[in-house]
């Protein structure tokens, strides 16, 4: 008999009918069974990889291809800080300031790229390790941390997979997997894998995009095709990651699911907001918890 689960969702998320069913396949990383053969699977798609890999230097030019990434770490890093402080025992909580929260904790950030939200987050006191399946976007990153007098203990880069450091027992408070998962040739087994490097009572902060019919409009067609917000082919809409997918495998694998928040962004302002529509842009915060 399949188990029950079911996660805890704020506002803006949407429950799954019923409770999640959890399937054999979706289990692991926080208590599940589920086990991968590392020879005959893997994450990692080469074209994806070297399409970024292939950005360089222009992934710290604020007004070229990366505007709207570099303009989306004023809401998600906010986001990240705010979580972390409502999940924090109430004493703790209300001793530290939401600028306080990161300090002291180790941070991965999965996916890295240029390093745009990493070094964010070690400005913020943060020990953190971004890692990239593209050695050239490690080369740019450390080049610029070395620019920015952003490193040291706090903030370092490995050209390695989330697999890589699983393998090497690696775990982190916080997991950060930002613009990723819609890049990915497995997406559950990914998920699996940022799980499975969350620390006990860590947590998991995930930004994608949603597969609906506006995600298709708004996010290939006129930001790709008409707009020219970002190079055409950046996305494949079929790689889009609808919440309740991810809800559904965190919540089946010892995790809850605390807030999913939609984000929509303006260009004309190179500003993006919080919305409580989904359907395009979302933020996902999950806390490991007891098992279901």
């Amino acid at each position: 008999t399949p188990r029950r689960c079911s996660g805890v969702l704020g506002e803006g998320a949407r429950m799954l009918g019923g409770g999640a069913r959890c399937k054999p396949w979706l289990a692991g990383g926080g208590g599940g069974t589920a086990t991968f053969d590392r020879r005959k699977h893997s994450t990692v798609d080469a074209d994806e990889v070297n399409k970024f890999g292939a950005i360089g230097h222009a992934w710290w030019d604020v007004h070229g291809p990366q505007k709207a990434l570099h303009s989306f770490n004023g809401m998600r890093v906010p986001f990240l800080k705010s979580m972390l402080k409502q999940t924090m025992p109430r004493a703790q909580a209300e001793q530290q300031s939401e600028r306080e929260v990161l300090h002291e904790l180790s941070i991965v950030d999965v996916g890295c790229g240029g390093g745009i939200l990493a070094e964010e987050l070690a400005r913020s006191g943060a020990h953190v390790l971004g890692i990239d399946a593209a050695k050239q976007n490690i080369a740019v990153a450390e080049e610029h941390a070395k620019l920015s007098g952003v490193g040291g203990g706090s903030l370092k880069y490995r050209h390695v997979t989330a697999d890589d450091l699983i393998q090497e027992k690696k775990t982190f408070d916080v997991v950060v997997c930002s613009e990723v998962l819609e890049h990915v040739s497995d997406l559950h087994l990914m998920v699996n894998q940022l799980m499975q490097l969350v620390a006990p009572r860590g947590a998991l902060y995930i930004t994608t995009m949603n597969k609906t019919t506006l995600s298709y409009g708004l996010g290939i067609v006129a930001a790709e095709r008409l707009l020219k917000l970002v190079p055409d082919g950046t996305h494949d809409w079929n790689k889009f990651v609808k919440p309740e997918v991810l809800t559904e495998q965190l919540s089946c694998s010892g995790f809850a699911v605390k807030r999913i928040l939609g984000a929509a962004y303006n260009p004309l302002i190179n500003r993006w907001h919080p919305v409580p529509d989904l359907s395009v842009n979302y933020l996902l915060f999950a806390h490991r918890k007891a098992a279901c």
